[in-house]
């Protein structure tokens, strides 16, 4: 039998690609516009009391779209879905020992939609720069860290993105870092939860 957190999954899985066929639906009515596809993986990090420092695998997919003032600048929006991994810290209890559960699970899963607006500096035809903010959405979050069946994460997000893209042809292999800015702890308002993300992934510009 199918488990209940993996036919969540599923139905995630079906909402972020429906999100990203009306993004290229849209671009594709702009002569102007170029969009495609990407995939990254995604490596997360929480800084924060009781949730333990360390880069966990996780994945991103989506779409993207491209607008070129000129030769050089150029602003890309996305639209993404984003799979996050991070674990529970040893001492959680210590700074949550009212909230918390004792019999919690080490293992954090959060599912996101996330939109960063980047501006694009093209150096030449094969080296980009991106930078620029994005906002997220919790979705779905897989974890069970405090009593009565609380959340543990605020469901908003914004963040700032800084990266470099190598181009070839319409390929385009990309780095980025991803700074959370905002605080993502919905426990209490004593500790602050900022998350880190790096990500290594491909485009493909389909038009």
């Amino acid at each position: 039998m199918t488990s209940k957190p993996f036919l969540k999954f599923r139905i995630m899985m079906k909402y972020s690609m429906v999100c990203s066929v009306l993004l290229l639906t849209f671009t594709a009515n702009a002569q102007t516009w170029h969009f495609g596809p990407k995939l990254d993986a995604n490596f997360s990090a929480i800084k924060g009391n009781g949730i333990r420092n360390k880069f966990s695998a996780g994945f991103q997919l989506g779409g993207f779209a491209e607008f070129n003032f000129n030769k050089h600048w150029a602003i890309q929006p996305e639209l993404l879905y984003s799979w996050s991994n991070y674990k529970k810290a040893s001492d959680f209890l210590t700074y949550y020992n009212n909230s918390g559960r004792s019999a919690a699970g080490e293992n954090i899963h959060l599912a996101s939609v996330s939109v960063p607006l980047l501006l694009r500096y093209n150096l030449n035809k094969t080296l980009s720069l991106l930078a620029g903010p994005q906002v997220s959405y919790l979705i779905y979050d897989d974890e069970d860290l405090l009593k009565n069946d609380r959340e543990a994460f605020k469901k908003y997000e914004l963040s700032a993105n800084v990266g470099v893209q190598v181009n070839i042809e319409n390929v385009g292999f990309y780095a980025r870092f991803n700074k959370g800015l905002t605080d993502i702890n919905d426990v209490d308002d004593r500790y602050d939860w900022k998350s880190n993300h790096v990500q290594v992934g491909i485009a493909v510009r389909i038009k």
